[in-house]
């Protein structure tokens, strides 16, 4: 157990600006992109600027660190022109987010879960499942330290299941007195659209989106024959370390491909009723756990800021299931 009382906690938190100015700049940047036709509310290296001084948090050097989100609003879920659209993607709808909150500037390393692990002692065995026909299929010998392909503890944490992900972020929140949680899927999609009102924040195309996120793509082809793969090279056949990739405008990176994340709401099959304030969508099938994302593994379609997956493959038990491209990105409330 570790003793609060003495637990040495770094803290990092910096801030340059103030939310209001990077707001009022927001808004002119998407006046400006409605009248130039653009698909992105604004260019790339414009809001990088934005993000610089929103500012980051450490709270323990062995915590995560989190980039800060401003308040804001956002159209959640696809556009009706988006081609690649499921129906649980619709109606897309305004979401207000009245607060700023953090979110993971990287997806959930091997290396800070290891640390979770080994203190807590908490029961990894099981087995994960993986693909290796055209059906997954659960090997015991497989779990986040071996999941079948190599890895080192700056690649994101796989093998992840969505009771594993909330038993990690109820011991951070415990370390470290914050309240570490999992996002919200209108915090995850805010995060991830950055600003952006595109199907992906670095565009339309996913053959454009190799310098950004690690899916499916000619590269993985090459050690996997026969996957639909986006027209460019990433230079990865499976996971990436974090931040290998270039970040969206918010700082955040891998927020598409390399792994799934988990978020916390309950499933429904489409928005009709969903929660405006960016609140976690607690009604509906809460058997039914979310991942958003996608992964290095998935085909290009889904590398989209408004994808969404209900995870149901083994029913009752879709919440203690473990996967080999499954991991977390972990989000921490800011009073």
């Amino acid at each position: 157990m570790i003793n609060k009382g003495t637990q040495k906690r770094a803290i990092k938190e910096t801030f340059y600006a103030s939310v209001p100015v990077l707001n009022k700049w927001l808004v002119i940047l998407l006046g400006l992109s409605c009248w130039v036709g653009s698909p992105l509310l604004m260019a790339q290296g414009q809001l990088s600027a934005g993000y610089e001084n929103l500012g980051k948090i450490q709270d323990c050097d062995y915590c995560p660190v989190l980039v800060i989100i401003p308040a804001g609003s956002f159209m959640m879920g696809a556009a009706k022109n988006d081609e690649q659209k499921h129906k649980d993607e619709v109606p897309r709808h305004r979401v207000d987010i009245a607060k700023r909150y953090a979110i993971g500037k990287f997806e959930l390393t091997r290396g800070e879960y290891a640390r979770f692990v080994s203190v807590t002692r908490r029961d990894t065995t099981g087995g994960c499942f993986f693909r290796t026909k055209r059906e997954p299929e659960l090997d015991p010998s497989l779990g986040w330290r071996d999941p079948g392909y190599s890895q080192n503890d700056r690649h994101p944490a796989v093998c992840i299941s969505w009771q594993d992900a909330n038993a990690y972020v109820k011991w951070l929140s415990d370390v470290t007195e914050q309240d570490y949680r999992l996002p919200s899927e209108a915090e995850w999609e805010y995060a991830a659209r950055a600003g952006t009102i595109s199907e992906r924040f670095w565009g339309l195309s996913a053959d454009d989106g190799c310098e950004f996120a690690n899916g499916a793509d000619l590269t993985g082809e090459t050690d996997i024959p026969g996957w639909t793969v986006a027209n460019c090279h990433d230079g990865y056949s499976f996971t990436a370390e974090v931040g290998s990739l270039r970040a969206n405008a918010f700082g955040v990176h891998d927020v598409l491909g390399n792994v799934a994340e988990w978020v916390e709401d309950c499933w429904s099959e489409n928005y009709v009723g969903a929660p405006r304030d960016g609140s976690a969508w607690r009604q509906g099938n809460c058997s039914i756990p979310i991942l958003r994302g996608a992964s290095w593994h998935d085909h290009p379609k889904y590398l989209r800021s408004a994808n969404r997956y209900g995870f149901d493959f083994t029913g009752d038990d879709s919440k203690s299931t473990r996967y080999y491209n499954f991991g977390v990105r972990v989000a921490r409330t800011i009073e």
